[in-house]
């Protein structure tokens, strides 16, 4: 925002001298987003906002933006006349109109519902403390209660003739006082008695009300005085007009319409009586008197109102030319120091012992103390820098030379006779001080210089270049000497030894110090701070021999300027900074904390500082042109609790919703938050900072103004803690904190009732998926049973039939051919027979290996594996080879097809044929396992064979066939005999 400061100049006195000081307004214009030029009336409420009633609508005022409102936005008219909190950011309005009345809450103007239709033009709402609201109007007296307005008795003294054209009120006890207003060409003043409802004094005097300040006493102005009513008449129910008592008598014949009521003080807008000069007069109870004239602006027109807020800085409401503030700022610029109708300008200023001196650039020397401001005239001009002053001893220095001065009361003279002087090739600086034996210690371009009885007694060259920017003596006596270009020499003072009188103790080099360094204090903690050209201020501690950095204040934290110029320490341990463009304060608080106070900004006034020093009660400093700038000094708050954080205005999606709302849906999800904290002291120094929760960043925003609006875009549903914090640099207030939770709400298809009512009917769907695809794998699977139990049934009655009829016809055939064979006599027969015979018993053995592998009683693998060692273990025994069969103790209960039974079988038999056969083997192990598979291993202890050599036979190649038609694999190796192995997935 940018608003308009204006420099005056006022006048008020010390030591009974009027001295011009500077004081600055702020001035704000419609241009600054008022409503309207032409304003009658300012009103704070209890958050800090500022309300300006106008001609042309309503604006309020948080500090960083005004928010105005006109017809258009609810208003009966756009003449407000009054306004008056009656609750939670609930305000009545009164506007120009008989019409109804207006309220504003929350930020949105309605008419306010009232079962009575009497509806008077009000000029002014009035709290009693009886708690009753009454309204003075051009209709008479009003009291609004009971969800009413209603009349009262306000005939003149029961002569029946009614008061009209009422204006301001106020009241104390059992009364309330009226006056009215200017359109009743009869400007009287009326006593009102609640208790019995009707109007019991008055005075036909033209008289305007103003209204009760700190103490509860009413002040009312007449054309030409200032009156108090007075407190016992009043109790009686009669009107007295006195004089005002105290340190306010002296405005008792001011012409002040307007008055103002701050903390033990009144702000009086005072018109003198050649009614060409308007200002502003404050005057405490004590009855010191501050005046201030107005700018020319502000007397273009009349001045409807003066109104002091909360931290008693004081608005003006101009009829034409908008508002005018009178900052609130503990810096004081006074043009003429001295005190004198001709300017004379200041040169330089030495403090010590409650006594300033000032130089000027005329013979014009003088000293401030307790005892007042005093003149002398010197004999050099201009007159020399005073360096020291102990009451007894004055020692001034120019240029080239040091001056011991001495007294003429009588004449108000002083004269200086030179004591030392230096050669054309050096000149002094600007540092000397006296050391503890009372020798000079003097900064010279050639170095450091040593005096004693106006001799030089030692000097300690400086190389070059080494321009001395600093000379401090601490309180253990040793001297510390600040050089621009080659850091810090700390020296120890040998009074017994002139030759080595200075003794180097530390040294700490440039590349320690921070930035070029212009200036150095000690502060009374012993910490050192040192200005610099470009890094603003560094404050160190002295561990050891080394600086160990605590602080720097800069522009990014709140300096003015990075260039410092010149430092102090006041007598709270403050460190006051002089800048090439303004003056700051950096606040001791506790715990090692400090905060800059931001006095050219917050007064507006900006200049080169060449020199700060401090008394026992306040701080000053002097500009390059002369001025004297005065600080007031710090204390604790007394302008009240912290400023309030409000959350004024809330948008969604860029469109206005009512602040407050705490859920939204998923499309909004880009919130603008605008947020203010009135406090009027230096608006545009609040800064802001906000850290939002639940959005995965922990860390908080920068801190700057700019935060005043806080822009949340894209935001994912879910919960949230917008945290926000306001900080006042040119105050003492504490961070002032707020706290808004929301909740934007997840779109209908991510709620949790959706999610479950998807994720059943997904698995609802899934079940009768996954029932459909098992139905039909399982009626598959049936066919394919029940086909295999067909064809295991039909083998089944195939192997019954081949047993009951085969195997019978061959059985009968073999015993047939036994027969035969032991009768027959004939020799060539019994070859023939016995091979019958043979064959016979071979079909036999063949058709039970048929059978065993077709009937489906035989299919599981326990069967499998009692059969094969069954088999083994006879066939070994027929053929005396000794057989080893393993079987394991837990056979999985399996089922095993007829194939795979009748080829593992084979396999076996083939295998142990092939040992009797050609293995010469004594000896044979069978070990059969099945888990995933089934696994079978037959190893005998014979010659083996060579696989290349078995190409006659086909034995192994069918056993090879006989493992691939089951999947598995037949492995054959030589080891000591021959190991087969077989494989078989099941």
């Amino acid at each position: 925002m940018q608003r308009t400061a204006i420099i005056l100049v006022s006048f008020f006195f010390i030591c009974d001298q009027p001295v011009a000081q500077q004081y600055p307004f702020v001035h704000y214009t419609p241009k600054d987003g008022l409503i309207n030029s032409r304003v009658h009336k300012a009103y704070q409420d209890s958050k800090g906002r500022m309300y300006f009633l106008t001609y042309g609508g309503l604006s309020v005022y948080d500090g960083i933006r005004f928010k105005n409102y006109t017809t258009q936005d609810g208003l009966a008219v756009s003449l407000v006349n009054d306004i008056l909190e009656v609750g939670d950011d609930s305000l009545l309005l009164a506007t120009n109109s008989g019409n109804y009345l207006n309220v504003l809450v929350k930020g949105k103007v309605q008419s306010l519902k009232l079962s009575s239709t009497n509806f008077p033009v009000i000029n002014q709402f009035y709290h009693h403390e009886n708690g009753k609201i009454y309204l003075s109007s051009d209709d008479g007296l009003f009291i609004l209660e009971n969800n009413a307005i209603r009349k009262l008795n306000s005939s003149l003294l029961n002569k029946g003739v009614e008061l009209s054209y009422l204006g301001n009120i106020t009241g104390a006890g059992n009364w309330l006082v009226l006056a009215t207003n200017e359109l009743n060409h009869r400007r009287n003043f009326y006593l009102y008695d609640i208790e019995k409802n009707r109007v019991c004094d008055s005075l036909s005097k033209t008289v305007y009300l103003v209204g009760k300040d700190e103490g509860n006493r009413i002040w009312a102005s007449a054309s030409d005085k200032l009156f108090m009513l007075d407190r016992l008449s009043l109790e009686k129910g009669k009107l007295l007009l006195t004089s005002p008592s105290g340190g306010y008598l002296q405005v008792k014949d001011y012409s002040a319409p307007n008055i103002a009521f701050g903390k033990n003080c009144i702000w009086v807008v005072h018109r003198n009586k050649d009614y060409k000069n308007l200002e502003i007069r404050r005057v405490d109870e004590g009855g010191d008197l501050l005046k201030i004239p107005l700018p020319d602006m502000a007397m273009s027109s009349i001045i409807r109102n003066a109104f002091v807020d909360k931290e008693n800085s004081i608005w003006l409401c101009n009829d034409g030319e908008g508002v005018f503030k009178i900052v609130n700022s503990p810096l004081r610029v006074f043009e003429n120091p001295i005190g004198k109708s001709t300017p004379v300008f200041i040169d330089d200023a030495f403090y010590s012992d409650n006594v300033t001196w000032y130089s000027t650039i005329t013979n014009k020397l003088f000293r401030k103390s307790d005892q007042g401001l005093e003149e002398f005239n010197t004999n050099l001009e201009p007159s020399p820098e005073i360096f020291y002053n102990n009451g007894k001893k004055l020692l001034a220095h120019d240029h080239r030379n040091i001056y011991e001065g001495t007294f003429n009361l009588l004449q108000k003279s002083i004269f200086f006779q030179k004591i030392v002087s230096l050669p054309e090739n050096d000149f002094w600086g600007k540092k000397m001080l006296i050391d503890p034996m009372g020798n000079l210690v003097t900064v010279q371009a050639s170095g450091l210089g040593v005096w004693k009885n106006n001799k030089q007694v030692f000097h300690l060259p400086i190389e070059k270049p080494g321009i001395i920017e600093g000379l401090i003596l601490d309180k253990n006596n040793l001297l510390w000497v600040l050089k621009r270009y080659s850091g810090i020499d700390i020296y120890k003072i040998q009074h017994e030894n002139e030759s080595k009188y200075l003794e180097l103790v530390c040294h700490f080099p440039n590349e320690k110090i921070k930035g070029s360094p212009r200036c150095f204090v000690i502060d009374k903690t012993g910490l050192i701070w040192i200005g610099t050209r470009d890094d603003g201020v560094v404050c160190y501690r002295k561990e050891g021999n080394n600086l160990a950095q605590l602080h720097q204040f800069y522009t990014g934290n709140g300096l003015t300027d990075n260039f410092v110029t010149t430092l102090s320490c006041d007598s709270l341990n403050n460190i006051i900074v002089g800048t090439q463009t303004g003056l700051d304060r950096i606040l001791s608080l506790n715990n090692n904390l400090y905060r800059i106070e931001g006095l050219s900004k917050s007064s507006n006034f900006f200049i080169k500082i060449n020199q700060v020093w401090s008394d026992s009660k306040q701080a000053y400093a002097l500009s390059s042109s002369g001025l004297l700038l005065q600080l007031s000094p710090t204390s604790k708050e007394t302008t009240g609790s912290s400023p309030q954080l409000l959350l004024e205005d809330l948008r969604v999606n860029a469109q206005p919703v009512t602040p407050g709302k705490k859920e939204f849906r998923h499309q909004e999800n880009n919130i603008s938050f605008w947020v203010a904290a009135p406090s009027f002291i230096d608006e545009k120094q609040v800064a802001f900072s906000y850290l939002l929760e639940g959005s995965g960043n922990k860390q908080w925003s920068d801190t700057t103004s700019a935060n005043a609006v806080i822009n949340l875009t894209n935001l994912s549903p879910g919960k949230y803690n917008l945290k926000v914090k306001a900080f006042f640099p040119s105050t003492s207030y504490v961070p002032a904190e707020l706290s808004y939770p929301f909740e934007i709400f997840s779109p209908w298809w991510q709620k949790l009732w959706f999610r479950i009512g998807m994720g059943t009917l997904g698995m609802a769907i899934l079940v009768v998926i996954i029932r459909f695809y098992y139905g039909r794998k399982l009626e598959k699977e049936k066919t394919i049973l029940e086909k295999q139990q067909a064809i295991e049934k039909e083998r089944t009655r195939i192997a019954t039939d081949m047993h009951d009829d085969l195997g019978a016809g061959l059985t009968r055939i073999k015993f047939i051919t036994e027969n035969i064979a032991e009768n027959a006599v004939a020799v060539s027969l019994k070859p023939d027979v016995e091979k019958l015979k043979a064959s016979s018993a071979e079909l036999i053995e063949k058709m039970g290996e048929i059978i065993w592998a077709m009937n489906e009683k035989n299919n599981t693998l326990e069967d499998l594996f009692f059969y094969l060692r069954s088999y083994a273990v006879e066939y070994c025994n027929e053929n005396n080879l000794n057989c080893e069969f393993l079987i394991p103790e837990n056979i999985p209960q399996k089922i095993i097809g007829g194939q795979i039974r009748r080829n593992v079988f084979l396999v076996l038999k083939e295998s142990l044929h092939n040992i009797v056969k050609h293995a010469c083997a004594k000896k044979v192990k069978i070990v059969i396992s099945a888990n995933t598979g089934l696994h079978l291993l037959i190893a005998d202890d014979g010659n083996g064979f060579i696989l290349a050599e078995q190409h006659d036979g086909n034995g192994i190649l069918s056993m090879q066939h006989r493992a691939e038609a089951l999947n598995g694999k037949l492995h054959v190796s030589n080891l000591n005999g021959t190991i087969i192995t077989l494989d078989i997935p099941l």
